[in-house]
């Protein structure tokens, strides 16, 4: 006789639950005339403050994002998608610093100094101070946008010409 051996997998198991991407998202807008002879423009994140010319180094920038090129109007980003330093993941915490910033050098710098601010991502429309980016594990942020006005700067933070 036969004999028939049938499985179910894992029985009455819930199922493993679905990992997410950690990350966020957003959009960049720009308002007013591109200042001339900027050569790299990226959407930055700071664990902490830049308090002094010092901060403004790794490990306190945590992310980078891709280049945006000269004159865009408008870039929409996805950190997944568009993290510069590959193969480097978002991890989840707490970020206090997401600023765009500019620069004249070709060649990519860590110098406090080759960089302007251009805009800061503000939470909750409150402009009064920098707003601090959440990402959670297996969870994408969003609508993390920041608009860039070059004809009303933000404030520099320490180290800047």
């Amino acid at each position: 006789m036969p004999l028939l051996f049938l499985s179910c997998g894992g029985g009455i198991e819930p199922p493993a639950p679905e990992i997410g991407i950690t990350g966020f998202s957003g959009k960049i807008t720009f308002v007013g005339t591109w200042p001339a002879g900027i050569k790299r423009t990226h959407l930055v994140v700071f664990k902490n403050p830049i308090n002094t010319p010092n901060d403004f180094f790794p490990p306190n920038l945590s992310i980078i994002i891709d280049s945006v090129a000269y004159g865009s109007t408008t870039f929409t980003y996805n950190s997944a998608d568009d993290n510069f330093i590959s193969n480097s993941p978002v991890e989840p915490g707490d970020y206090a610093y997401v600023v765009v910033a500019q620069s004249k050098t070709p060649d990519l710098s860590l110098l406090r100094e080759d960089w302007t601010v251009a805009g800061i991502y503000y939470a909750n429309n409150d402009y009064s101070k920098p707003g601090v980016l959440r990402i959670e594990k297996d969870k994408m942020t969003q609508d993390v946008n920041i608009t860039c006005d070059f004809d009303n700067p933000p404030p520099q933070p320490p180290g800047g010409k």
